[in-house]
């Protein structure tokens, strides 16, 4: 641990489908030392999408030891850990604490299984817990386990989430979160276990783990992970949040009053809510004193990395004759076209939607004088007003909405976001405001601040600040009556179209 005289340093682990990145952060909320890898991929069938659990501890070590090889940073000094991860999925241990199963929130194999299992029972389970089960939620995939492969179902042994393996790792005990345990239960605060029998999954509700507070310590770094990690041994680690959470606390949104909205490979809208039931939309969920409810989009910032990537490759020419990144000639291109892309709108529902499995991507009112540059700026828009409308849906008395994730980066973008929602945009100083919110767990769970509120206060500030346009907005609204009118007309197509493309897998 450190010594009296040394300030303490925090470290947090944001472990994403995406990137693992781990952040080490003096008290004051000043970054240290940063590194990132890539989230390591299984090869699996189609629709699914699964993680193992020693490959993934493997990433985080890797990545912890590239962090505290920094000279600028005495690993001695490090107070305390906090671990964020993705949220929904499922995750397991046996009975000798052997993964069992590492299923990722982007599978699709559970989208039907209660309704092919047991419809009836649907009602009872949204009515009790006050959301809807999508698929790739702990629920739907338990069932699907039960169904489909019971041996993996009657192993399982305590059930996790993704940052929840990391504590384990870290720790040795197995324990969960409110923001992740409330997966399982309603307003009441405590597991529910007439959803389990209403889904005839009853054995499963005993391997539920316990829930301690985000900020407390769920332990300490045992021997074997200082050795494998480079924290020192003893070192408190706090319970954590799920990702969508870990980002709401390092944007220093702890009670109602700003929105937040994560503009990253999957997007997120999210509000803090005192009551869960204060907002019909979304998925509720626990956070600290209070609950948040958020809306996602499968598909954010990847809609603009799918068309770039496919047609960018005169702008990113460009780019390598003037010596610029890729990412300064896109967003010249679309601050080059005005607003309403000319009459051109774009669906970003290139993976589908949480709202609608058949949903799919697509331009409308695409003629011969648009340019890739209308393209991409529609695409800006599109992801934009599917964004703020989620946000809106969730809360529309708001006072301000906070911008994270990659996409945040552009100023452009950020602008239309202010004129789309015609509420003041800010965006954080700290970029890894997912890292940063498990860190702050840490350094309440090592007694670094009293709670969660201080620790905002003491580390989190604005970088810039993008107020809406009344003008704008205005058009804007036309814009997204367009929008919404074409998804609406396309609801029917796309099943059709979705059938087809099932064909052609058949095939």
């Amino acid at each position: 641990m450190s010594g009296a005289e040394s300030a303490p340093v925090l470290v947090g682990i944001d472990a994403g489908l995406t990137n693992v990145t781990v952040t080490a952060f003096d008290a004051e909320g000043t970054e240290l030392a940063s590194a990132s890898r890539a989230t390591p991929a299984v090869e699996t069938a189609p629709d699914r999408d699964e993680q193992d659990h020693d490959r993934l501890w493997a990433t985080v070590c890797e990545t912890v030891a590239a962090v505290l090889d920094d000279d600028a940073l005495p690993p001695a000094d490090i107070a305390g850990v906090g671990v964020a991860g993705h949220g929904h999925g499922l995750y397991g241990l046996d009975a000798d604490g052997t993964p069992v199963c590492g299923i990722k929130s982007t599978d699709n194999r559970g989208i039907d299984a209660i309704e092919q299992h047991r419809p009836d029972a649907r009602e009872e389970v949204v009515e009790r817990l006050g959301w809807e089960p999508f698929g790739a939620d702990p629920l739907s995939l338990l069932v699907w386990l039960r169904e489909h492969d019971p041996a993996t179902y009657d192993r399982l042994e305590t059930v996790l989430f993704s940052k929840d393996v990391l504590t384990h790792r870290l720790t040795g005990e197995c324990a969960t979160d409110p923001s992740e345990g409330s997966v399982f239960y309603g307003p009441d605060a405590e597991y529910d276990e007439r959803v389990f029998d209403a889904l005839d999954i009853e054995e499963a509700y005993d391997a539920l783990p316990p829930v301690v507070a985000s900020t407390e310590p769920i332990g300490t770094v045992t021997k074997t992970a200082a050795a494998q990690t480079g924290f020192p041994e003893g070192t408190p680690v706090a319970t954590g949040l799920q990702d969508v959470a870990a980002c709401t606390l390092g944007a220093g949104i702890v009670s109602q009053g700003d929105g937040l909205i994560i503009l990253g490979t999957w997007g997120q809208s999210v509000a803090v809510l005192d009551k869960p039931g204060d907002g019909d939309e979304g998925l509720p969920r626990r956070y600290l004193d209070g609950w948040l409810r958020y809306k996602g989009i499968r598909s954010g910032a990847a809609c603009v990395e799918w068309f770039v990537e496919n047609c960018g490759g005169d702008w990113r020419q460009e780019a390598t004759e003037r010596g610029c990144s890729p990412y300064d000639v896109y967003e010249e291109a679309v601050a080059g076209v005005a607003s309403g892309a000319n009459g051109l709108v774009f669906h970003p529902f290139l993976k589908g939607s949480t709202d609608d499995p058949n949903s799919a991507g697509g331009f409308y009112g695409l003629r011969l004088e648009h340019t890739t540059a209308h393209m991409l700026r529609a695409i800006y828009e599109g992801v934009a007003i599917t964004q703020t409308s989620a946000l809106d849906s969730i809360d529309a008395n708001l006072d301000a909405i906070r911008l994270t994730g990659g996409g945040a980066q552009s100023e452009t973008w950020t602008q239309l976001f202010a004129d789309i929602s015609a509420l003041p945009v800010k965006v954080p100083a700290e970029r890894e405001t997912g890292a940063l919110g498990a860190a702050l767990c840490g350094g309440v769970a090592a007694g670094v601040y009293p709670n969660a509120g201080t620790a905002v206060e003491r580390t989190v500030g604005t970088a810039r600040r993008y107020d809406p346009d009344p003008q704008t907005n205005a058009q804007y609204r036309t814009v997204s009556e367009a929008f919404f009118e074409a998804k609406d007309a396309m609801e029917r197509p796309w099943e059709t179209l979705k059938s087809l493309a099932t064909e052609r897998r058949v095939e």
